[in-house]
């Protein structure tokens, strides 16, 4: 990893530990996720499925758990709401949402990602469920808001996407991805992530005549 990627990951590390360390559940969060997860490399595993010719048009990283916290903040759901995240990695937007009380569900493709992320969720007695799989080829799990992190999904990776969310969501909050008609774009946020800064895109679906 770059230095310059070590620092800016340093400094969202530092944010947390000011603002969270009294909070139980983030300690033994963070404390998991560095356990479980400290032995594999996403870029080499991505380089073995897609080739070293695509590896650079992906978006390694993760949305960290104060921006997770802005974007609860923002969406005002009810708790025990329920929450997707598509593409949801090592689970922390999951794991986050549901410590402080939703019920989450996280669609992963590597298997190894989503085994370690309910082995977390089960140490943590946390409302959270992973899947694994291409979250093209399955049936989305109903829910009350989409989480979807679009920055580096390709074009027909998102036309694929849309048309299923356009058939079953009713909220999305997307990284860098203004969905269009029939959605209408509520609000724009732009958070820090572990790569860098992303525009978070919340959308409704507007109702059909």
């Amino acid at each position: 990893m770059a230095i310059g990627a070590l620092t800016w990951n340093f400094s969202i590390y530092l944010s947390e530990l000011v603002q969270l360390r009294n909070q139980a559940w983030w300690r033994q969060l963070k404390q998991a996720v560095k356990r479980e997860f400290r032995d594999l490399d996403p870029n080499k595993m991505v380089y073995n499925m897609r080739g070293p010719y695509h590896v650079d048009s992906l978006a390694f990283g993760e949305t960290p758990v104060l921006t997770t916290l802005k974007i609860l903040d923002t969406l005002q759901l009810p708790k025990g709401s329920t929450i997707v995240d598509l593409g949801s990695g090592r689970g922390l937007p999951c794991l986050t949402a549901a410590a402080l009380g939703y019920r989450t569900i996280g669609l992963e493709y590597f298997a190894v990602y989503t085994e370690r992320s309910e082995r977390i969720a089960r140490a943590m007695n946390l409302d959270a469920t992973f899947l694994s799989g291409n979250f093209l080829s399955r049936p989305l799990p109903q829910a009350d808001v989409y989480l979807v992190s679009a920055t580096a999904f390709p074009e027909d990776t998102r036309a694929a996407l849309k048309q299923k969310l356009d058939q079953q969501a009713l909220r999305v909050v997307a990284q860098d991805w203004i969905l269009g008609s029939p959605w209408e774009h509520e609000r724009m946020q732009k958070l820090p992530v572990s790569w860098g800064t992303a525009q978070f895109c919340y959308q409704r679906k507007i109702p059909g005549p």
